[in-house]
């Protein structure tokens, strides 16, 4: 195997791989010659070539164009891989040249936004303030899909509920306890015994469908007797599901203890005391496997890993 790849490493051309990407895009060698400025029968050689060193035949004539085979798919998906990785060499050594701190892009569920991302990005560029951080905040499932399609760095979230948990390295963060909230001018806020059944008839704001919290939120109402939403609205956003409690007295919701004190610590929602048996899945940091990761990327991983393994200050007293 390592005779093969440093015979691809060799004689397959960067140049080769971008045909390879552009046929299977336009389906046509015409198209994808114009496309990379090569005269047809330049990518038409181009094209033999790479066929005899990868050892077979990669697109299928057809009456309307050139379709990957299942050997022409594999070549196409590892050519963009191999593309995007070139594009961050050059992207990191630009930074490099320029002094400039580089990029971070972090995808998080709700649940790790109060300690484990603010913290983490407050050292972060704390310790290198040119670095440039994006944040989305979504489900783990899309996140997921960001990582796979190389819009993220790195996920702050489950691997649970992705069918190819095995693609991903994980590393355990927190487990995550849920507590249900609503806005200050909702009559329940001003109850100090309030059981779930008391709110058979509210509405609710919830996680989107068959997500971990949505799971966890139905199971709950079923066991006290509550067989079904009231309307609910789905929403993965923060902002929205605070936006909407703050100015309502029906709407209830069941977050992260987390996000739910540092609300309830500025007098924006309270929490209802209503205990939970269930709590929600674990989350943690996740990565793609044998992935490169840049500079800004590294750093944000080592700041989360050393603060796993910091000890828990004991409460003063």
């Amino acid at each position: 195997m390592t005779s093969n790849a440093n015979m691809l490493f060799g004689r397959l051309r960067l140049r080769q791989l971008n045909l390879i990407i552009a046929i299977g895009k336009h389906n046509s060698l015409r198209k994808a010659a114009a496309e990379l400025a090569m005269t047809q029968s330049t990518a038409s050689k181009a094209l033999h070539e790479a066929e005899l060193i990868l050892g077979d035949k990669l697109f299928e004539r057809r009456r309307d164009g050139l379709y990957a085979n299942r050997f022409g798919e594999c070549a196409i998906n590892y050519a963009h891989v191999i593309r995007k990785d070139i594009t961050a060499l050059a992207d990191e050594l630009a930074e490099i040249k320029t002094g400039s701190g580089g990029k971070i892009r972090v995808g998080v569920i709700m649940g790790g936004v109060p300690k484990v991302l603010k913290d983490s990005i407050n050292q972060v560029c704390g310790m290198n303030k040119d670095i440039v951080v994006e944040i989305y905040e979504n489900t783990s499932a899309i996140m997921l899909a960001m990582l796979n399609s190389d819009k993220l760095d790195v996920v702050i979230g489950r691997t649970s509920v992705s069918q190819h948990a095995d693609n991903y390295d994980y590393m355990h963060l927190a487990e995550e306890n849920v507590s249900i909230v609503v806005g200050n001018g909702n009559p329940l806020a001003q109850k100090t015994n309030v059981v779930l059944s008391d709110l058979k008839n509210s509405r609710w704001i919830a996680y989107p469908n068959r997500t971990p919290l949505n799971i966890l939120l139905k199971q709950e109402l079923e066991r006290a007797g509550i067989n079904s939403f009231a309307s609910p609205i789905e929403t993965a956003s923060t902002f929205i599901t605070m936006t909407l409690l703050s100015d309502s007295d029906d709407f209830v919701a069941l977050i992260p203890t987390d996000v739910a004190s540092f609300f309830a610590n500025h007098s924006l929602i309270t929490i209802l005391p209503i205990r939970l048996p269930s709590r929600s899945q674990p989350f943690g940091l996740i990565t793609r496997k044998q992935r490169n990761q840049t500079r800004a990327a590294k750093l944000f991983i080592d700041v989360i890993l050393q603060a796993r393994t910091l000890p828990v200050a004991a409460p003063p007293g």
